[in-house]
């Protein structure tokens, strides 16, 4: 039903077959926002974080709040913090965003953007996959970062045993061994 880790909300939300309409509801009745974050990594918390402090009417819709960092296990290059793990960093976030007046939509799919320049009203509208609408001022795109697969023979079966996904985190595992970095 998933991928990488999961909170107990998302796996609700996956197996509760009348969510979608519920939120959709109660999404759709929102007024509009100054600022809707898409995105809520470490990027999309930030602006969310900078547009609050100002005291602007901030929103953030995320599919996974955390992002890919809750699929990370040891997080050892985040400065001042010697070593975490990704679903208590993302956690810890979490919990700094709350402490602004934000709006966060959490385990939402955005899957249309309409421009201000397209709408009767002038907001730029945010479609979700569940059928709500919900209409900004402004929109900041902060959609992240993913692991990317190359479809090449034997990378599935050496996932963990020689593929790695994190070339500054994994490359220590790789010291004077021939390897290649792909992506970017």
């Amino acid at each position: 039903i998933g991928q990488g880790r999961m909170t107990l909300e998302e796996i609700v939300a996956k197996l509760d077959t009348n969510s979608a309409e519920k939120d959709a509801a109660a999404l759709n009745a929102k007024d509009a926002f100054d600022v809707l974050v898409i995105g809520g990594g470490p990027a999309g918390a930030t602006a969310a974080i900078y547009a609050a402090r100002k005291g602007i009417n901030t929103g953030i819709v995320a599919e996974r709040f955390g992002g890919q960092v809750m699929d990370t296990m040891d997080i050892e290059n985040f400065t001042s913090v010697q070593k975490t793990q990704g679903p208590k960093f993302a956690a810890e976030m979490e919990a700094h965003v709350r402490e602004y007046d934000v709006d966060i939509m959490n385990l939402q799919r955005v899957s249309k953007i309409t421009g201000a320049d397209q709408t009767a009203n002038g907001l730029v509208e945010v479609e979700l996959e569940n059928g709500a609408k919900l209409e900004s001022k402004t929109v900041i795109l902060s959609t992240g970062a993913r692991w990317r697969e190359m479809n090449v023979p034997g990378e599935a079966e050496y996932r963990t045993r020689g593929v790695a996904y994190c070339p500054h985190c994994d490359g220590p595992l790789f010291k004077g061994k021939r390897v290649a970095v792909i992506g970017g």
